[in-house]
């Protein structure tokens, strides 16, 4: 059988890749750097 849906099965959709400004990034390694020790992971995890 084929489909009748022909966006269904074309490769060049993919989703848009999350970008992060510089100042976000900056402040991701202001609270890395201010985490105690057990808490880095979860910083990075968010």
């Amino acid at each position: 059988m084929t489909s009748t849906n022909p966006s269904a099965t074309d490769p060049a959709h993919r989703p848009k890749r999350r970008t992060f400004s510089p100042e976000y990034k900056l402040r991701i390694v202001a609270e890395y750097d201010a985490a105690p020790e057990g808490e880095k992971g979860a910083v990075l995890r968010r």
